[in-house]
């Protein structure tokens, strides 16, 4: 079974492959979910756990829905 650390870094590949398809940079995305860009690069990384509430915000300003966002992890 793969560990937790490595399904966090394959979320954080996810929002950033998602990201960088809308040409957003991560300022642009930590802005519209109201979070500071580094901690964007933390998620990113695999290095925070986002809560519910944030992986919603991150869902609606990449403009996917929550499964989509979870697509392939």
């Amino acid at each position: 079974m793969e560990s937790l650390s490595a399904t966090h870094k394959r979320f954080g590949q996810r929002i950033k492959e998602l990201r960088k398809d809308r040409e957003m940079t991560q300022e642009d995305l930590a802005f519209k979910v109201e979070v500071d860009r580094s901690y964007m690069g933390f998620v990113e990384r695999g290095e925070k756990n986002p809560t519910l509430a944030k992986l919603i915000k991150i869902a609606r300003s990449l403009n996917v829905s929550l499964s989509e966002l979870f697509r392939s992890i």
